[in-house]
């Protein structure tokens, strides 16, 4: 028998894999660039474990690219496979749910299922994490707060992982324009998980909304909180941009942008909305932001019939809007308005 790092029961099959799997759950908690090594890591240990072939999937989702969907597809199938061969427990069995109804284009009821895994096991940290993305990219602020709201006093000061959790909070307090209280659990977040980009996240946007424009500098000064980071760490120094355009130091903004935002081009929507949203804004100062637009609309257009989440749609558009390839996001205006 063995347990995660959160003392939840597994059904791995060696040591091997829950060291590798323990990694992967701060990874995936610190959006480390290094969580999809580790969660390999962990299959390649045990091969026959369901659940790492779950959140494979649900993480597959997650990024709203219409072509992972067979790979997706696959998670659920070797995770079935996984769940006949081996005993497990329902916790795990709920998160093969949860893929099945995400897949099924129901992410509302798989959120659902996540959270009801937190009724039984509330320092199930994974099950949160994905929940909490979900509930975010369907824009529904009030659960995700809701959620953390049950979750958070069940959470000792002994949870490894505390701090991330307490940074899923802060962002969810933030949402719902609690700034004082988002601030101050941002910031415990931050202490007790330097690595939470999340949590230091949430604090940026209460800096933000609060018009602190010089702390916000300064909490965003030192990238070492987040170097570790997947593509998160353009969206954070998307952070640092708005500050520092808010401080009328248009060229240092577009060095952030070149070095940092776009640095690697990728045709990721969050990615893409990052470049969108930054050029919009110089835009509206006035900034000549020369053929930047260009290069985020390519990516865009080759996108325009991904339909898999508002957000980047509207992103998709405002990214063509930008480069005047009006017709393109009028394909998109269109389907929106036919969804």
């Amino acid at each position: 028998m063995f347990f995660d790092l959160c003392g939840n029961r597994i059904g791995v099959a060696n040591d091997a894999a829950r060291l590798a799997w323990d990694e992967t759950l701060e990874a995936v908690l610190a959006h480390a660039a290094s969580a999809p090594e580790h969660l390999g890591r962990t299959l390649a240990a045990d091969p026959g474990f369901a659940l790492a072939h779950a959140a494979k999937g649900l993480m597959l989702l997650s990024l709203a690219r219409p072509e992972l969907l067979g790979t997706a597809r696959d998670c659920l199938a070797q995770a079935r496979r996984g769940i006949t061969e081996r005993p497990v427990t329902p916790r795990e069995t709920t998160f093969i749910e949860a893929l099945g109804l995400w897949l099924d284009d129901r992410p509302r009821r798989a959120a659902q299922a996540l959270e009801a895994v937190l009724a039984d096991h509330p320092r199930d940290v994974l099950a949160l994490k994905l929940s909490h993305g979900i509930r975010f990219m369907l824009g529904d602020q009030g659960e995700m707060l809701s959620c953390l709201r049950r979750v958070v006093p069940h959470v000792p000061a002994g949870h490894r992982l505390r701090g991330y959790v307490f940074g899923c909070y802060a962002f969810a307090l933030e949402e719902r324009g609690l700034y004082r209280e988002a601030e101050a659990a941002g910031r415990r977040a931050v202490e007790w998980a330097p690595r939470d980009a999340w949590g230091r996240h949430a604090v940026a946007h209460v800096l933000e909304m609060t018009g602190r424009t010089e702390e916000g500098v300064a909490w965003l000064a030192d990238s070492a909180g987040w170097a570790h980071a997947n593509n998160f760490r353009f969206h954070i120094t998307w952070h640092l941009a708005l500050f520092r355009l808010e401080r009328g130091e248009t060229a240092e903004v577009l060095r952030l942008y070149d070095e940092g935002i776009r640095a690697e081009q990728t045709d990721d929507y969050r990615d893409i909305a990052n470049g969108a949203a930054l050029l919009a804004r110089l835009d509206y100062a006035g900034v000549d932001v020369g053929s930047r637009w260009e290069e985020l609309a390519a990516k865009a257009e080759a996108r325009i019939d991904d339909r898999r989440l508002v957000f980047a749609e509207l992103h998709y558009a405002l990214a063509l809007l930008g480069a005047g390839r009006d017709e393109a996001a009028g394909t998109i205006a269109r389907s929106l308005a036919a969804d």
